[in-house]
């Protein structure tokens, strides 16, 4: 079995960060990706009935009150901006240009703020919080993020950051004003990556363990902590193979009770449910090559917001859907779609 290199490994998880560090979604407002080879955002209702087209791109993101969507286009120069679409006047305008990573990316719970990544192809990237409204923009933080997320009060961010690309991450995490200002270090190991702000306070990351044990790679396992970066706790135990990177967070219910994680490693990437409480967890799917990959959750943690059919290489067939937290059958919601967000 050959060595994997840093991209090979972490190649699976990219397909889902994107929808690292939004917000629980309401599921009023529904928007989508169609079209592999030329792909085209939507908007339709969260059931997917009255849909129309957003525009040409990918990688959606719809704002928790379900105004705005925010969206990925390839620009002529082969770069990629980030453009905001207001559902209720169906337009669009460029927000930021060149949107550099966009695994990266945040609303803030009050849907007035984005934190995208800026940069070239190569080197650190800068965190900018910008105003959806008067395009207003503040510089948070320069390096190499794995993550960005908003306080519930949406008044400051959470973020992860090495100070290189080298692989395993050598990254801490971070939490900031919106001004940007009162950095406060919340981990000091660079180990600690991938953070997600709960409704109820907490903080959910990854911590990458056996760095030094592990043939390919360390493993993610999921902790809490508190806005201080005290009393942290371990949630999940997931058994992680030599060719897997582990757990990243996607999204917390509202009461703060359940997390949904995507598994990500060479050739794989799915779902899983996790109890914060309790700790116990289910895989979503029985296929992690092409089973559920997961997007949202709804506020009330019964159902999961996701894509199947997707997979690496062949012949893809998406196809967005929910299923219950718990598991269960899947509900197709939009034929051909893939990369769903929730908002409103």
């Amino acid at each position: 079995m050959p060595t994997l290199p840093k991209p090979k490994l972490i190649l699976a998880l990219l397909a889902v960060a994107a929808m690292l560090a939004l917000p629980a979604a309401a599921n009023a407002t529904l928007s989508y990706t169609k079209g592999i080879q030329k792909p085209r955002v939507y908007v339709a209702e969260d059931n997917g009935q009255g849909a129309r087209s957003v525009g040409v791109g990918r990688n959606s993101h719809v704002s928790p009150n379900g105004e705005w969507i925010a969206y990925e286009r390839e620009t002529k120069n082969g770069f990629a901006e980030l453009r905001l679409y207001q559902v209720d006047i169906h337009k669009s305008e460029r927000l930021l240009n060149p949107w550099a990573e966009s695994f990266v990316f945040a609303w803030s719970p009050d849907s007035t703020l984005v934190a995208a990544l800026t940069g070239g192809l190569n080197g650190p990237k800068t965190l900018l919080l910008i105003n959806a409204k008067t395009m207003q923009r503040t510089k948070i933080a320069t390096g190499y993020f794995n993550g960005v997320s908003f306080s519930p009060e949406s008044d400051e961010v959470v973020y992860g950051v090495s100070k290189s690309e080298s692989y395993p991450l050598k990254s801490d995490i971070f939490r900031e004003k919106i001004d940007g200002t009162g950095k406060v270090s919340l981990s000091h190991d660079k180990n600690s990556a991938y953070p997600l702000w709960g409704p109820k306070g907490q903080i959910v990351f990854a911590r990458q363990l056996g760095a030094k044990t592990r043939k390919y790679g360390p493993a993610n396992q999921l902790f809490v902590m508190n806005p201080e970066g005290q009393r942290i706790s371990q949630v999940s135990h997931t058994k992680v193979n030599q060719l897997a990177q582990g757990l990243i967070p996607l999204a917390w219910s509202e009461n703060g009770a359940r997390i949904l994680a995507e598994f990500g490693g060479q050739d794989q990437s799915y779902a899983v449910a996790l109890s914060a409480v309790t700790g116990s967890e289910k895989k979503l799917t029985d296929n992690p090559e092409t089973g559920l990959q997961g997007a949202a959750l709804s506020p009330d943690g019964t159902t999961v917001l996701g894509t199947v059919g997707l997979g690496f290489g062949g012949n893809p067939k998406p196809k967005v859907v929910t299923v219950p937290f718990t598991g269960g059958r899947e509900k197709v919601l939009v034929p051909g779609g893939y990369e769903p967000s929730w908002g409103g």
